[in-house]
């Protein structure tokens, strides 16, 4: 099969064996596979990740092995089946489109797909699967919106997360695909006032479309001031998107008594913020990853029910031979939010 393989920071398109599925897994057809930031991340700052768990004492030769030997990315995907393996159960058939939690279970536990050598990720035209975990897709639903259920996942659980209640405001730092995925969860939940923040025009224009009810340049002014003005005396929950240097810090300093934060963004190094500030306000933060099952299954069935407008985050399609491309492309928010891999073509 083909895959694009990355090795020394760059994708390579390379024949691989296909893999076989095993005990209660099934074979997948890629039909589409989202870029995520995770990836992006993952891209720019391997060799860094590899020092900081050294730091912390945490086991990092599988990691190495995988820069080393060659890893294929890519877990927001749907696939079609095309093959069970043993003991797969009957409730999916040849054929059946269905999309899965990025995990393939193992005697050793849950393995993380498309992060290491042993669970190869969707940047590629097969993948395997753990049957118990997959979901069937709608006829209806298109595969590019297929594909969107997993960030949509951590969208879900991000606003669970929150328990936002009546009268609440919320702030979204950062519009990149999970801040506009939260921004349209927050919107479903029927949260009245939302003010997103960017440095992007074009992801500002995108929040909006997604339900904020304003947007902030976060270069001229501070969102939580914004939204402190909009809903005076309301209770603040802010989710931070961005994993921008010194932006936790920061949003300590300007969060309002009693607040939420909501944190997704991923840092690339170490953070740092004053504990007596987050004391005397009595913040909550939360740092949030990934969704419960229940969570998967509500990001799908909302995307099945009409309720995501999802089209204005998918802004392109590429081929495993343009997966390069891609990653330079996303660097400009001007031009791209969620692109596609689509390995057939």
């Amino acid at each position: 099969m083909r895959a694009a393989v990355l090795r020394e920071h760059r994708f390579q398109v390379e024949d691989l064996p296909t893999p076989q599925p095993g005990p209660g897994q099934v074979l997948v057809k890629v039909r589409a596979c989202g870029i995520c930031g995770s990836d992006l991340h993952f891209f720019k700052h391997a060799d860094h990740m590899v020092e900081q768990a050294r730091k912390l004492g945490a086991p990092t030769a599988e990691l190495e092995r995988g820069l080393a030997t060659g890893l294929v990315l890519g877990h927001e995907f749907v696939g079609e089946i095309v093959a069970f393996g043993p003991d797969a159960g009957q409730a999916l058939k040849l054929g059946d489109r269905v999309c899965s939690m990025p995990f393939v279970l193992k005697d050793a536990g849950p393995a993380l797909i498309g992060s290491n050598p042993e669970t190869s990720g969707a940047y590629a035209e097969y993948m395997v699967l753990t049957a118990a975990l997959c979901l069937k897709v709608d006829a209806a639903i298109p595969d590019e919106a297929a594909a969107l259920t997993e960030p949509l996942g951590i969208a879900v659980h991000a606003v669970n997360k929150a328990a936002m209640q009546p009268g609440d405001v919320a702030v979204v730092i950062g519009c990149g695909p999970i801040g506009l995925a939260v921004t349209a969860m927050l919107k479903i939940r029927g949260v009245s006032t939302i003010v997103a923040s960017d440095l992007s025009p074009r992801r500002r224009a995108l929040a909006l479309e997604m339900g904020a009810t304003q947007v902030i340049d976060g270069r001229q002014e501070s969102a939580v001031m914004a939204a402190a003005q909009a809903a005076p005396a309301a209770r603040m929950v802010i989710f931070e998107n961005t994993g921008a240097p010194g932006m936790l810090g920061r949003l300590v300093v300007e969060a309002p008594q009693n607040a939420k934060l909501v944190v997704s963004g991923i840092a690339a190094g170490e953070e740092s913020l004053i504990p007596l500030v987050a004391i005397m306000k009595e913040l909550q933060i939360s740092f949030i990853i990934y969704y419960t099952p229940e969570e998967f299954a509500e990001a799908l069935a909302l995307i099945r029910d009409g309720k995501l407008n999802w089209k204005p985050l998918v802004t392109g399609t590429v081929g495993l031979a343009d997966v390069n491309d891609a990653f330079k492309a996303l660097e400009d928010p001007e031009i791209h939010a969620k692109i596609l891999i689509d390995p057939r073509r």
